[in-house]
């Protein structure tokens, strides 16, 4: 450790889909699910002391409980709308003094990324650090990761007001001008869409993991280099973010959670 701080690793994950319903559970690789291949991949970090997944209390969100518990993975339930109460309360079972936040439709995203977000964290001293999440100047879609601290997160859950706040985990730190923040992507060379939302992205995913030397270790490097393939059926980016630019049109002020 680049320091003596704890790091906790809250994953979000849900079966719910518009786009790609079950898509959690959907065979990836190996005929092993998308879930077992991002908890596995990010198990490779250094700096992360716990793994935490946050689901819902809905009952077809039970299938993540079973998984996380077969792979040896906690999981917390809790708010299927309130996604920030949710991640906070991982977090807060699983306390350390760094939280760092993954989406579950990134199963291409490793300890190296985790990693890499935790020391620029600490070592740009600032308050909030992604390699993505805001783009278009920081976008590594697939391989987003955002680092923060505990302190920070039980601040937001206990004052964000506002859906986008509460959906999105993040923008109350974000937005918070009392805060100081800081972003660069992994590798300058990723331009492209990689997290699963629809057939399409899990199509190119699981090509990607179809040509990786190591499912479990290979990073972005190899990736890249799959994707600069001849044959490669991944192109550049062109819409990103679309989830939270959605919630922004619709947001409406929904007033503070319960105090925990």
């Amino acid at each position: 450790m680049i320091s003596n701080l704890t790091a906790t690793l809250v994953i979000q994950a849900r079966m719910g889909s518009t786009r790609l319903p079950g898509k959690m559970l959907l065979p990836l690789h190996q005929n092993k699910s998308l879930l077992h291949w991002l908890l596995t991949r990010v198990k490779s970090s250094k700096l992360v002391n716990h793994i935490v997944v946050a689901t819902s209390d809905l009952q077809e969100d039970q299938a993540i409980v079973d998984i996380c518990s077969s792979e040896g993975i906690p999981c917390v339930t809790g708010s299927e709308w309130d996604v920030l109460s949710r991640f906070y309360s991982a977090a807060s079972q699983y306390p350390s003094d760094i939280v760092v936040r993954v989406c579950g439709d990134s199963p291409l995203i490793n300890g190296e990324i985790i990693d890499f977000v935790i020391e620029q964290l600490i070592t740009r001293r600032v308050d909030y650090f992604s390699n993505g999440n805001e783009p278009p100047l920081y976008a590594e879609d697939g391989f987003c990761a955002e680092a923060f601290y505990f302190k920070d997160l039980k601040a937001a859950n206990e004052n964000a007001e506002w859906m986008s706040e509460r959906e999105h985990v993040t923008p109350y730190i974000k937005k918070n001008k009392n805060l100081s923040h800081a972003w660069q992507q992994f590798s300058g060379d990723y331009h492209y869409k990689l997290s699963v939302d629809t057939p399409d992205d899990f199509k190119k995913v699981k090509w990607i993991f179809e040509k990786l030397h190591d499912p479990e270790t290979d990073g972005m490097q190899r990736i890249l280099e799959i994707i600069h393939l001849p044959e490669s059926i991944v192109d550049n980016a062109q819409k990103l973010n679309e989830g939270y630019q959605k919630s922004l049109i619709e947001d409406q002020k929904v007033g503070r959670t319960k105090s925990n």
